[in-house]
Parts: C-alpha cells; structure tokens; sequence
C-alpha cells in the first residue's frame, strides 16, 4: 500500500472517529445563570466543580454524562435547574460528595447575594452624590430658563401676575450670590467622596473573583460602607439645605408661570376677539354638562366665555374619514360681572371635581355645571375671586396708570341717538347695551 494511500486511509479513520464522539462535547446549551448572564454549557467545568465536592474522577464523569444526557438538545436552561440535576444524580453514586456539592452551591449563592447587596448600596451612594451636583445645575438651569418664559406671556397680551417678574429677579440675584458656593462644597466633597466609593467598589470587585465564599472576606467592605453614608449625609446638609429654600422660591414662581402658559396656549386658537384693555386671566380644558358639549372656559378681566370645540369632517371616502379638522366655537360668552357666583365642587359621582356657574337673571343663562380636574377648578376659581376682587384691576392699573382697566362708569349714560338716558345696571366687563327707546347700540368704555 502506498503512502499516499496510507494517508488517506488515515483520513477516514480520523473522519470516522470524530463522528464516534459523544454530540454532548458539541452542545449547544446554555446555561442561564441567576444575574441574567447566559453561558455555554461546559462539561470541563462541571466535571471540575463535582471533583471539588470529593468525587472521584469516574465518578463526576459518570454524573457528568448523565446530566448532559438529559439537557438533550435544549436550547436555555437555568443554573439552578442544572445545579439540581447535578445533586440528585451525584447522590446516587457518592451521597457525601453530593451534600458537600450542595452545601458550596449554598454557599457560594449566599456569597454572591452579598456581593450584589453591596454592590447595589455602593452604587447607590455614588448616585446621591452624583444627584447633589445634578440638582445644582437643574435648578440653575431653571432659573435661567425663567425670563424667557415670562417674556413669552407677556408678548401674548397676558398682562396680570405682575409679581413674577419680581419674583423672578430676586431669585436670580440669590442665586448669582449663593451658587457659587454651593458649587465649590459639592465640588469638593463629591469627588473626595467618589474617590472612596471607586477604591471600595475595587475591592468588591476582588473579593468576587475569589473562589473561597467565606461571608468573612467581605466584612472590611460592610465596613467602610456606613462611613461612606455619613459622609454623603454630611455633603447633602451643607448643599441641599441651602438650596431648598431657593427650590420651593422656584416652585411658587413656576406655579403661576405653568398656569399662565397653559392659559396663552388654550387662547392661541381661540375663536373669539379680543377687546380694547382686555387680557386673558386663566383657560382650562371643561365640559358643559347640561349641554353635553367638549371645550374650554376662559376668564378674562372683562368676560366669562366657554368655547365649544368639536370635530368638524371634511372629507369621506368609502365611509372612512380621511380629513378632518378641529373647530372652536363661542357657546357662552357674558360680561364677568354677570357672573354672580362660580364655585368648585363635586359635579357628579363618576365625574368627579368641576364647576358651579351662576348668572345674573339678566343673562338668561341657567345655572351651568362644568366637569374638569381638580386643579384646573381650583384655578378657576382663584381666578374667578383674583378678578371680582379687584386684585387684578390693581395689578394692571400699576402697569399702565394711563389706561386703568377698570375706571369707573361715568354717571350718566345716554344714547347717541336718540339721546334718552340708560338708567339699567350695567355689568362689570359690559362694553356695550341696547337703548331702551330706538334699540341704537350704546358703547361703554371701560
């Protein structure tokens, strides 16, 4: 036989040996291990951990065999599953290696659950001190933000709450004067700090690559932990106690600015024109129930209106709508002085917090009953006082001396026309009556 022939003779033979070995050398399991990682199952490992218990060579083969038989061809299963598998068929052959296979899985679970608890309060501190520097600059933020918001209402003829910009400046000189320092503290004990929290989760790191699960070895850590919140304690009372009066002074500004933005966006579309003097006060998103109709209230110093809003199809093709648009219309619109009495309350038992709207008999309006939330009724309602009290008069009076909102009615007024006088009373935010003789149009200025 030649040598070439030799070698390809040999060729088969390897081809053929290789197709006599067990497919359990080639799984393709893996194994899925208790912190989400996913591993190829190992037969070298397996035989290497029943070993450690004190089982013999034969023996962690055979056990070894047994459990990669039953995996089969499975494609994930977990350690836990497979760790079982491996005490219950090394019981059979070897019962005190069994227990002590048992006793280190044990073990070394409750070593790693003490890693991962430690680990978790470690990277949670690094967090809070991460969050003391995150909320300097987030309120900073804010607060530069603020100017441009207000100017934003202002160029949308919202002219009342004229303390915000007030509020606003007083906030930004404290701010100007006390950030600097709060930066300097955080700066400086935020980095000591992640300094100690960097060697601590070293050393963690370490310890969990050690192949004894000795609780001990981790006792220096558990340590050092307590002394590391004391410190984050000590940052966050020197920073966050001077930076929480400077928070809630934000908040309070940032109140009335939210509701005066919601109020400018609602009236962007609305379908009604304004008057000469007159400013919007607060809008919200109701529901007239008596009348069953979607829209929104708005007061203004002058006028109670509530648009109507609906869904207005333009365009059907086999029975589908393919264009639509939204469309706002006056329902209700009376001089705010008509307006006798608005309260908030419950407006129904599935419905939940609205409003109560009482008119003058003049208006010949009912009284009408309005579903919205509980917030948006409250600001309703302060509006509502903000305006018959006189408080928002003052405010625009202060703004424009030379053009009062509300100057008072001139004593006598009389038709145009037919010069008769008009003796009816005449409803704060009324811009107009009727004569009672020629039916001219009399205008009122306000």
């Amino acid at each position: 036989m030649s040598k070439p022939q030799r070698r390809r003779y040999s060729s088969k033979r390897l081809q053929a040996k290789r197709a006599r070995r067990p497919q359990s050398r080639k799984s393709r399991v893996r194994i899925l291990k208790r912190d989400g990682r996913v591993q190829r199952f190992s037969r070298v490992k397996m035989i290497k951990s029943i070993r450690k218990a004190g089982a013999t060579q034969q023996e962690a083969d055979l056990v070894t065999k047994r459990v990669s038989k039953r995996l089969g061809n499975r494609e994930t299963v977990p350690s836990k599953e497979v760790s079982s598998m491996v005490a219950r068929s090394l019981s059979r052959v070897n019962s005190t290696a069994s227990r002590n296979y048992v006793n280190h899985r044990n073990q070394k679970l409750a070593y790693t659950q003490r890693v991962n608890r430690l680990s978790t309060e470690i990277t949670a501190i690094n967090q809070q001190v991460n969050s003391v520097t995150h909320r300097i600059e987030n309120l900073e933020d804010r607060i530069q933000s603020l100017p441009t918001r207000i100017a934003r209402i202002r160029q949308a003829n919202y002219r009342v709450l004229t303390h915000l910009e007030t509020d606003q400046t007083s906030l930004a000189e404290t701010w100007m004067e006390l950030s600097p320092e709060l930066r300097r503290t955080a700066s400086f004990k935020g980095e000591t700090l992640r300094t100690r929290i960097w060697d601590l989760q070293q050393a963690l790191t370490y310890k969990q690559g050690h192949t004894d699960y000795n609780p001990s070895n981790l006792q220096d850590i558990e340590s050092r932990i307590p002394e590391l919140r004391l410190s984050l304690s000590e940052m966050q009372s020197s920073v966050i106690n001077a930076l929480t009066p400077l928070e809630k002074k934000f908040q309070s500004i940032e109140k009335d600015l939210r509701k005066a933005e919601s109020t400018v966006s609602i009236l962007s579309q609305a379908s009604f024109s304004w008057e000469e003097g007159e400013t919007p006060i607060i809008a919200v998103k109701a529901k007239d129930l008596t009348n069953d109709l979607n829209g929104f209230i708005a007061l203004t110093n002058f006028r109670f209106i509530f648009e109507h809003e609906k869904e207005v199809i333009l365009k059907k093709v086999l029975f589908v709508v393919t264009e639509k648009k939204i469309e706002r219309k006056v329902a209700v619109q009376k001089p705010i002085g008509m307006v006798t009495q608005l309260v908030h309350g419950k407006v129904g038992f599935f419905k939940g917090s609205g409003l109560f709207v009482e008119f003058a008999p003049e208006s010949g309006i009912p009284e009408m009953k309005f579903d919205t939330t509980g917030q948006d009724a409250r600001w309703v309602t302060e509006s509502y006082n903000y305006i018959i009290s006189g408080e928002a008069d003052e405010e625009l009076a202060a703004v424009a001396p030379a053009a009062k909102a509300t100057q008072k009615m001139p004593q006598l007024v009389v038709c145009p026309v037919c010069g008769a006088p008009y003796h009816e009373k005449i409803y704060r935010g009324q811009t107009s009556v009727n004569c009672k003789y020629c039916g001219a149009i009399i205008s009122i200025q306000q």
